[in-house]
């Protein structure tokens, strides 16, 4: 029934039972709802602003807010208040974001006719997501403070007056329901976010709190950034303020370069540059011409066998650029597969501005691929270049992919559209964002809904690469799109030299992927030696995005990549100790104790989420970094 949208996997598996989750209303509220959705112990406050003060206070661990509803949008009886606190300077996260379905059911007390039924009770915002409905069976509508509210309110009164209220609520006040959902919209919702005081907690979800005199400096910031923008009323000073789910604040500031812009950001979640922020969900496409690629729904996620994109999954694909042999692709093969890579690629049809120049061994060698996937348990992934080989290539090669040239090349588009099979779509070395959406758009058309964007590089008058890597183009791609979108740094470099620096860049932008090239032997390669990396430069590439090696590496290879890890986890815990020390400087400023029972619960269970199942491991951690941390400081026990 709920379904949670924030980055909280691992928190889930474990609940707090013993969390205090606060919300606005009685007993039976979609509030409640909420504030149960991840354990705890809900408590209802009679207002906003008493759950917001309360929540400062200490009274509660956390408290549940109604941020964005299905049929009316903000809800600023929720927001507004929310906004004032920040504003004022009250230091919250974002743990959290959870959807609860609303259905609103009229109801009065047991043998009330419907006809009878004159006036309704309700929240404000409730009432407004029923307005139609409502006139139609001419009933008045009354302003309560609460769902449940209503609910309890016409169970005490003697009048014939109904409650616009859940079915949950209804029933523990003891009412009769006479319409099952008067909502005006049939699939209705309401989005929560969950809220901790920023010395407690960690930030899960970005959010921010935004305000300008100028009215121009917001615009298509929703488009820009794939955010849901959450518009309050203007004010003299302040004309355009918003609550902004779904984009950092420094991105915010870039796009809304102007003077007076106020960007107040509840922090940002973890590793949050390593994420694009897809579309907002709705029912409009980004782009109406682009119905399925620009579609606001969930990111899509392409699967087939260990290789996952799309949704946070991210996955490097690599092999040689041809397939020469059956020796030499399995040999790469086993060479990719135990430094982390989850699919193999390699051409059998080449595409060269030659003519006389290597054009590939063919099917005969879509055997070879396929036989070397199989013995490293890696899907192939193969390029189609007329539509007559779409059929046979499809039989045997997990995923199909289409080249730059061919970007547009619309029967095969429609053809490998149509195979069953998930198609890696390359950009085109002269095309727009726009016009390789088109492209995506046709194969979506045609039926295959798993399409792999893939930004390999575009033509520019630079001369010093062979192609230039479109980082900016791909970070546009993602506001519009929800589907998977890896680089190929390879094609786009032409040079070996080049290839780990722009994959890294890549990787750090937010690309769900990469394809990279790898030959055992560049200098006998039959195509592309320049650009292809040696296993151990792979190797090395795939250590620094902290991919997942396995026994068939070289002993000392394995230790190489756990030296690296001891190399980092030194230098953090270094960073840690250091920003630890600037905080307990800061609370000494203000008279604040420099320990807090609190935030070291939410420092260990950041550790525990960070390492399900080891809890213990977890904790000792934590006590090793609270001791190097006292005797830093030199705090007494």
């Amino acid at each position: 029934m709920l379904r949670e949208i924030g980055d909280r996997e691992a928190a889930a598996k474990t609940k707090d039972i013993d969390l205090t989750v606060g919300y606005q209303g009685e007993p039976g509220a979609y509030g409640e709802v909420a504030a149960a959705a991840h354990g705890g112990i809900p408590r209802g406050f009679a207002s906003f602003e008493k759950l917001l003060e309360a929540l400062r206070d200490g009274d509660i661990d956390e408290a549940v807010l109604p941020m964005e509803n299905a049929v009316v949008g903000a809800i600023t009886e929720a927001l507004e208040p929310f906004a004032a606190f920040v504003v004022e300077g009250l230091e919250l996260v974002a743990v959290a974001i959870t959807s609860v379905p609303v259905r609103l059911s009229l109801a009065a007390r047991p043998g009330t006719p419907l006809a009878a039924v004159k006036r309704a009770w309700s929240h404000p915002a409730a009432l407004r997501q029923c307005t139609h409905r409502l006139a139609q069976m001419g009933i008045e509508r009354v302003v309560c403070y609460d769902t449940a509210g209503a609910a309890q309110i016409v169970a005490h009164d003697a009048s014939t007056d109904a409650a616009v209220c859940s079915r949950r609520a209804a029933e523990r006040y003891g009412l009769e329901v006479l319409e099952e959902d008067v909502s005006d919209k049939e699939q209705n919702g309401t989005r929560f976010v969950h809220l901790r005081m920023a010395d407690h907690a960690r930030a899960q979800v970005s959010l921010a709190f935004l305000r300008t005199s100028s009215m121009t400096a917001t615009g298509r910031l929703d488009v820009l950034t794939g955010a849901t923008l959450l518009p309050l009323a203007g004010t003299a000073e302040y004309p355009v303020r918003m609550w902004v789910l779904g984009a950092d604040a420094a991105r915010l500031q870039a796009l809304a370069p102007v003077r007076d812009v106020q960007v107040i950001s509840l922090g940002q979640p973890a590793a949050h540059a390593a994420k694009i922020t897809p579309p907002k969900q709705g029912t409009e496409p980004v782009v109406k011409s682009l119905p399925h690629a620009t579609a606001r729904r969930a990111p899509t996620v392409v699967e087939v066998g260990p290789l996952r994109l799309g949704a946070g999954a991210r996955a490097v694909i690599a092999g040689p650029c041809s397939v020469e042999s059956p020796e030499q692709v399995m040999r790469i093969a086993r060479e990719v597969a135990s430094c982390g890579a989850t699919a193999l690629r390699g051409g059998i049809f080449k595409p060269r501005t030659n003519p006389y120049a290597f054009q590939g061994h063919g099917l005969e060698a879509l055997d070879w691929l396929v036989a070397a996937g199989k013995a490293n348990g890696l899907p192939v992934v193969t390029e189609v270049m007329a539509v007559d080989h779409v059929k046979a290539v499809a039989e045997k090669a997990d995923v199909l992919q289409i080249g730059a040239r061919n970007m547009q090349n619309f029967d095969l588009l429609r053809a490998a559209g149509r195979a069953g099979r998930p198609v890696l779509l390359k950009r085109g070395a002269g095309s727009t964002v726009d016009e390789w959406l088109g492209a995506a758009e046709y194969i979506m058309a045609a039926g295959e809904l798993r399409v792999i964007l893939c930004e390999r590089g575009i033509r520019t008058f630079e001369t010093a690469t062979r192609n230039t890597l479109d980082v900016g183009g791909m970070l546009a791609a993602r506001s519009l799109t929800h589907l998977p979108i890896i680089a190929d740094p390879s094609h786009a470099a032409g040079r070996a030299d080049l290839v780990e620096g722009l994959a890294r860049a890549a990787w750090s932008a937010g690309a769900d992927g990469l394809i990279v090239e790898v030959h055992d032997d560049p200098a006998r390669a039959l195509s592309d030696a320049e650009q292809a990396l040696v296993p151990t430069r792979f190797a090395e590439l795939a250590r620094n995005l902290a991919l997942h090696p396995d026994a068939r590496l070289p002993l000392a290879q394995l230790r190489a990549w756990v030296d690296a890890i001891d190399h980092d986890l030194g230098v953090l815990v270094q960073r840690r100790l250091e920003v630890a020390k600037v905080i307990g400087d800061s609370k000494r400023q203000t008279g604040r104790a420099v320990l807090d029972p609190r935030r070291e619960a939410a420092v260990r269970r950041t550790y525990q989420e960070a390492l399900p199942g080891n809890k213990l491991l977890a904790d000792k951690l934590v006590d090793l970094l609270l001791e190097a941390a006292k005797a830093q400081q030199s705090i007494d026990e």
